[in-house]
């Protein structure tokens, strides 16, 4: 063939292939996979690398359970989830998936944690564990039969990513190696990456902190005060500045909380188009604009609103802007802002009320973090719904960010297998579809908005307004209520009409922007709006109804915590080199042209 044909017939080739990529459904929907890297096994460091401080947006990580998981390997899933969500304070995305919800899409975009016996996980087959699976078992010299197993892999499917697995060769095994986790410090043997789990003891009900975040309940506290020295952006755009601090257990936040702010900036600012945006918990409480005056260093008072703080981790974030006065590179130089470590947090503590008296939804996620080791909380859930469960691990994820209690003690018991000791001990968060839920009939007559057997729509006649809406509307419901058989307890109903509404209600628990609006003891979440009432005082918001129970539609496992921006990787590189292909391609085909047109006029 003609060398300038072949190579015209190879540049077409070669650009259409980069169109129907560009433009292809199903390469838009893979995984654009990262570089390799080098990843620690090291359990010594956990949380990294699941949770790596240095990164603003952190890898998402999925939790995996066996499809059946006994009561005491969904136990520690819940525990492993409410650890992780205190490790991370809350910042690694985390979901829920069984082993029949497995998908290769997960094994190239996630870190795993396998929770459980081998025998619900046959994947771990395929994993160079140090302690290996071995039929139905793992295998270690050190192991005895009871005893727990922590070790972490290079993933198979992807070596940007590992395998946590939180283990045993038997339920009590699991039980010990979730509890260990919770209490962190992993101690290892000859290989960094396993440790075995012998027993765990009750100890102090406090986690040792390198920092010290905590606000004090007798007065406010100074960045310097909880361990951070000044922080100075620089350069031109946005850039943040974070100031992380704990709320300790026992305690609620009372009202007249603010911060004096001490700050400067530069005075080669445009300051038309310089200043900075304060989030406490991703919500706005105030804005700066930088001027002349803030040159010098400034004082500013910004009131945060009550319901703004959170129980346990808290989250004071700085988004500063700094633009030059000329575009120019030259011009961006000096350009700075600096946060003083001299800022005052004053937020006012009070003792969290642990009376039997009225609760409120309002008060979440108090009575349930009155004990900073979770020793107060069973979770009730059906036998047999994975939506149920990541909802339940959404809500441990929450609860774990909210104290800083070690070893974890919660209890998780399956409907229909409630023991006495639950039942006498424990304050609930009940989990699921109600006509599935066999404790949900045992509590309909104390329940604020009851279910008729086999119905998943609540009974509304405690309300004094009611709207009706289409069958196949998706709500959440829910209900605060003593105890029937001891008032000294605590029950919470996280239920819905579809499974749909089952995860709202676990989002309005656990979205800060929906965890704000709840008040008194029943609540029903439609999307993003939710309509609180108090039916013992008759104090109603307003309220919502279908006239029908709708249709049970299945939902996929939503992460726990709200999965930041996606960075985008562009791809808009691909068009124009196909079109830089075709262009060479016509100029080619041009050559072919004239050259053949002469050969033939030379022939002649």
């Amino acid at each position: 063939m003609n060398k300038p044909v072949y190579i015209c017939i190879s540049a077409i080739t070669l650009a259409s292939l980069l169109l129907a990529i560009t433009y292809s459904p199903s390469f838009a929907q893979l995984p654009l996979l990262p570089e390799s890297a080098s990843v620690s096994t090291d359990l010594r460091l956990l949380p990294e690398p699941f949770y790596q401080s240095d990164l603003t947006t952190q890898p998402a990580a999925a939790l995996v359970i066996p499809d059946t998981p006994t009561a005491d390997e969904m136990r520690a899933a819940l525990i492993v989830s409410a650890s992780f969500g205190r490790m991370s304070r809350g910042k690694v995305p985390l979901s829920l998936v069984t082993t029949s919800q497995f998908a290769a899409s997960l094994l190239t975009s996630q870190n795993l944690i396998f929770v459980g016996k081998p025998a619900g996980l046959p994947m771990l087959s395929l994993v160079s564990l140090p302690a290996p699976v071995t039929g139905t078992t793992f295998v270690s010299s050190e192991m005895l039969p009871d005893d727990g197993v922590l070790q972490m892999a290079i993933s198979p499917w992807d070596n940007t990513k590992v395998i946590l697995v939180v283990g045993g060769n038997t339920d009590a095994g699991v039980a010990k190696a979730a509890q260990a986790l919770s209490v962190g410090g992993i101690q290892t043997g000859s290989s960094p990456d396993l440790a075995i789990v012998a027993d765990v003891q009750a100890g102090s009900s406090t986690v040792t902190r390198a920092d010290t975040s905590a606000i004090s309940a007798s007065t406010g506290r100074t960045f310097g005060d909880l361990g951070y020295a000044s922080k100075t952006v620089t350069g031109t755009g946005t850039s943040t500045a974070e100031f992380l601090f704990d709320i300790p257990p026992g305690y609620t936040v009372a009202e007249d909380a603010y911060i004096d702010l001490v700050f400067s900036s530069s005075s080669l600012l445009d300051y038309t188009r310089s200043g900075m945006v304060i989030y406490l918990n991703s919500k706005v409480i105030g804005s700066v604009h930088f001027s002349v005056e803030t040159a010098q260093a400034t004082i500013l008072r910004i009131n945060i609103p009550q319901n703004f703080i959170s129980a346990g981790s808290n989250s004071l974030s700085f988004d500063v802007n700094l633009s030059p006065l000329n575009e120019s590179a030259e011009e961006a130089f000096g350009l700075w802002a600096t946060i003083y470590s001299a800022s005052l947090l004053h937020i006012p503590l009070a003792p969290a009320t642990t009376s039997t008296g009225l609760q409120d939804l309002s008060s979440y996620p108090y009575p349930f973090i009155n004990d900073p080791t979770l020793s107060n909380v069973a979770f009730i859930l059906p036998q047999q719904d994975p939506t149920a469960w990541a909802v339940a691990v959404q809500i441990a994820y929450y609860l774990g960010r909210s104290v800083i209690g070690a070893p974890f003690y919660l209890m998780a018991v399956y409907d229909k297998q409630i023991p006495d000791e639950v039942r006498q001990n424990y304050d609930w968060i009940v989990i699921g579809l109600p006509s599935e839920l066999q404790v949900m009939g045992e509590l309909r007559d104390a329940l604020p908005a009851p279910f008729e057997e086999g119905n998943n729509v609540a009974i509304l006649t405690k309300l004094q307004v009611v709207y009706r809406l289409p069958m196949d509307t998706e709500l959440g419901y829910l209900e605060l209520l003593a105890a029937p058989w001891d008032h000294a307890h605590t029950i919470l109903a996280v239920v819905g009409n579809t499974w749909g509404g089952i995860s709202q209600a676990g989002n309005a628990l656990t979205l800060p922007t929906l965890r704000s609006m709840l008040e008194g003891d029943f609540a029903i979440v439609n999307g993003e709006m939710i309509s609180s009432t108090d039916t013992r005082t008759r104090s109603v918001v307003d309220s919502i109804s279908t006239s029908a129970t709708a249709g049970v539609v299945p939902v996929a496992a939503r992460p726990i915590q709200p999965a930041s921006p996606e960075v985008i990787m562009k791809r808009d590189w691909i068009p124009v080199a196909a079109l830089g292909l075709i262009m060479l391609m016509a100029i080619i085909l041009t050559v072919v042209v004239i050259s053949g047109a002469k050969s033939k006029k030379s022939v002649k």
